[in-house]
């Protein structure tokens, strides 16, 4: 399913450099890919659009590579 994910980050200069390191394994059990990344100006919120099987598998990889700096919504 496609599945759009508002990020507020918190602690952007983390939350950026695990993102370079950890997209470039996917596909992993429950997340096919992300799509798109449309970051803000200063890099402290971003909406970026995923293919995952869940909602839940997207949140449970999410939070596995960048903790807790950034909350996230999902549609």
């Amino acid at each position: 399913m496609i599945i759009v994910v508002n990020h507020k980050i918190n602690n952007p200069e983390s939350f950026w450099a695990s993102a370079q390191k950890s997209l470039p394994e996917l596909p992993v059990d429950g997340v096919k890919r992300i799509i798109q990344v449309m970051p803000n100006a200063d890099n402290t919120a971003a909406t970026c659009v995923w293919e995952a099987d869940s909602k839940e598998a997207l949140d449970k990889y999410l939070r596995s590579k960048v903790g807790d700096w950034s909350t996230e919504t999902y549609q």
